[in-house]
Parts: structure tokens; C-alpha cells; sequence
């Protein structure tokens, strides 16, 4: 039985558990498809991601909240409410070592980002990140395995709070670096494919974005591909 294109916006497999998220519930599956628990701690949320090599699952909430669960207790661990402002749908990734979770953040506007750095031994925040930089708006963050080296997605606005321009970077130390430019084109699909890509994959949330039209024509995308391939684009 297939329960990942049920009525779920997100659908996550560790390959101990399956989590499934409607917007209203968290379901926790086993490999066998049964269902374990539903959780209902907060409103619109959509998606989620495993710990790396746990069976810790931490579900965002477009409403501005963080529910950390452990699935081998089938509890609710902590709850992080960042803001009540709401449309809060940016990206998020661990760290591959699993020690931090990064998490963008609007808490005082919809026109500012920071990216929050929570230390998994219990989330509590270890850093805010560019939460003074106001011509800087992140929308997309992502690590390499391999090299521990980060990407982030995002654009630049001028003193009227317009788009100057978006770009790829590098996220090195906790520094954003060699910032490269994207054609709005490129920018808008990558945005919706990692949006795609964060859900899981269901067709949910692939019929609920329009940026996806051509996506077989386009393929996947990921952010060192974007920024090897932006490399001869001017930077700042």
C-alpha cells in the first residue's frame, strides 16, 4: 500500500519510520505501513526532516513554530514557537553531523530573514545569523554531505526594500561567501523544485506549485549545481 501520495503535503522515510504531514497532523508510520501515532501540536505544518542517523523528526509550521519529536518514544520532545507572524515556508537542513539544525526565520517581519542555529542536544538556539543584514532575504538552505559545505539561496534588495537581484552563495563557517547572481528563471525554479524537494516529493505539493510546470524538461537542481554552474556570473 501506498500511503505517501495519501492526503499528505509531506511524506519523510528514514527507513525505520514513515511521517506523513497534512497540515493539521503529524502521522508516524512503521515499514509495515501501520500507523503508530498522530500528532496534533500546531497548525500548517507541512514539512519536516529526519536527524541525520536518528529517529529524531522535526516539523516546521508555516505558522511560525518547531515540534521536535522522538519517534522511538512516539513523543513530543520540545516545541519552539519563533514567531506568530505567519507564512514562515523558508527552508531548513541539519547540519550532516546532525549537531546543528538550521532554520530560516522571519520573527519580526515578512520583509527580514535570519537563519537560527539550534544545538540538537536539546534545540535550544545556539546562534542568530544575519538577522542585522537587511538587504539580505534567505530562502533556501543546503549542506553537502560530503564536504560539510553549505548553500544558500536567497536575493538582495535595494534601500526600497525591491529585489536588486538573487543569488547563490556559499555558507562556509556560518558566513555567507562568494555570492554569485541567478537569471530570475533559474532562481524561481530552483526555488520551487527545493520546495518540492522539502515536501518529499508527493504530488500534493507538486500540484500546488507553478513554478513545477516544466520540471521533467528541467530537471533536479541543487544548490552546488547552481553555484558551479554560476561561477562566470558576476558576484558582490
Amino acid at each position: 500500500m501506498d500511503i505517501k501520495n495519501r492526503n499528505f503535503w509531506g511524506y519523510y522515510d528514514n527507513g525505520i519510520y514513515r511521517v506523513g504531514c497534512t497540515g493539521g497532523s503529524v502521522y508516524v508510520y512503521n515499514q509495515e505501513n501501520q500507523k503508530l501515532a498522530r500528532f496534533q501540536d500546531m497548525r500548517y505544518v507541512y514539512a519536516g526532516v529526519f536527524m541525520p542517523n536518528t529517529n529524531i523528526f522535526v516539523a516546521k509550521s508555516t505558522e511560525g513554530i518547531l515540534a521536535v519529536y522522538d519517534l522511538d518514544r512516539l513523543e513530543l520532545v520540545k516545541k519552539i514557537v519563533i514567531t506568530r507572524i505567519g507564512a514562515q515556508d523558508e527552508g531548513f537542513a541539519f547540519s550532516p553531523d546532525g549537531k546543528y539544525f538550521y532554520n530560516i526565520e522571519k520573527p519580526k517581519s515578512s520583509l527580514r530573514t535570519q537563519l537560527t542555529k539550534y544545538d540538537t542536544s536539546d534545540f535550544h538556539v545556539a546562534e542568530t545569523l544575519f538577522a542585522g543584514r537587511k538587504e539580505l532575504f534567505l530562502c533556501e538552505i543546503e549542506f553537502e554531505q560530503t564536504t560539510e559545505n553549505g548553500y544558500i539561496l536567497g536575493y538582495m534588495r535595494d534601500d526600497k526594500d525591491l529585489c536588486k537581484y538573487n543569488f547563490v552563495a556559499q555558507f562556509i563557517e556560518d558566513e555567507i561567501v562568494n555570492i554569485k547572481r541567478l537569471a530570475e528563471e533559474v532562481f524561481w525554479y530552483a526555488l520551487a523544485y527545493k520546495g518540492w524537494e522539502r515536501s518529499g516529493f508527493t504530488k500534493k505539493a507538486f500540484a500546488s506549485s507553478s513554478g513545477l510546470v516544466n520540471w521533467k524538461e528541467k530537471g533536479a537542481v541543487s544548490l552546488r549545481e547552481l553555484f558551479e554552474k554560476a561561477c562566470d556570473l558576476e558576484g558582490e
